[in-house]
């Protein structure tokens, strides 16, 4: 399974079987432990900066660049810990999710907390993958990045674009839904983070499964690392269109 170039995927798909990922526990209750340290460190700051600007103010020593420089601080490290928040949502939703994560086959989709995402109802699907921007740059910069990654980041999504929104929502219920982003009008998509749930290899076998389970279905397929090329998917597929974007 270590191979991912295409032909030997369709091979897979066309002969019946499925590729099945239940989530790595380990990887995420880590990443839990991390989001946990890197929110008491952020949480730890922001209360000393208010300590220290509650004290120049009470004194009277404080220069007004001073409590600006303070209050720029301050918003910085708010802001992080509002981030590190927001990744540790997405790793308790995960973490709550019992049983397959991930099916794919020649059928459709299986997700876990909803009912089968068929390839005749798919208007597309498109996995946006931006993990190589860890890579990108040096020092101080990156270190931060692949920090926050590290944290509860999600890099590699999956987005399934459906003509029948409303069932798939109405019928979606209890925890195992906990993972996904659902649209909520009547068309829209599927949003589900790999990175999360998955090591590095199993997303690629994901990719490459949804690859070649959509052109054997002729569904229209993109994978890309330009968010705008997202978006615009996204606003396509979320208004009912069978996806064009390339």
């Amino acid at each position: 399974m270590t191979d991912i170039s295409a032909d030997p995927w369709r091979q897979f798909i066309q002969s019946g079987r499925t590729l099945r990922f239940d989530i790595d526990r380990a990887q995420a209750t880590a990443t839990l432990g991390r989001n946990t340290r890197y929110l008491l460190v952020m949480g730890g700051i922001s209360a000393l900066v208010l300590v220290v600007v509650v004290v120049l103010f009470a004194t009277g020593i404080g220069r007004a660049v001073t409590y600006v420089l303070l209050a720029i601080l301050l918003v910085v490290m708010l802001g992080n810990v509002g981030l590190g928040l927001i990744a540790r949502r997405r790793v308790l939703k995960t973490l709550a999710v019992e049983g397959v994560f991930i099916e794919v086959d020649a059928t459709g989709v299986r997700l876990a907390g909803v009912p089968p995402l068929v390839w005749a109802q798919t208007l597309g699907v498109v996995v946006s993958d931006n993990r190589a921007t860890l890579e990108a740059g040096k020092g101080l910069a990156r270190r931060l990045r692949k920090f926050s990654y590290d944290t509860g980041g999600a890099l590699n999504s999956v987005i399934i674009g459906l003509d029948d929104m409303r069932s798939v929502r109405a019928a979606a219920s209890g925890l195992r839904v906990a993972a996904l982003d659902l649209a909520m009008h009547d068309h829209g998509a599927v949003v589900l983070n790999l990175d999360v749930a998955l090591d590095r290899e199993q997303c690629d076998q994901v990719r490459e499964a949804l690859r070649a389970a959509a052109a054997l279905n002729g569904v229209p397929f993109r994978f890309t690392a330009d968010n705008g090329v997202v978006a615009q998917a996204t606003l396509e597929m979320g208004g009912g269109k069978r996806l064009t974007v390339s």
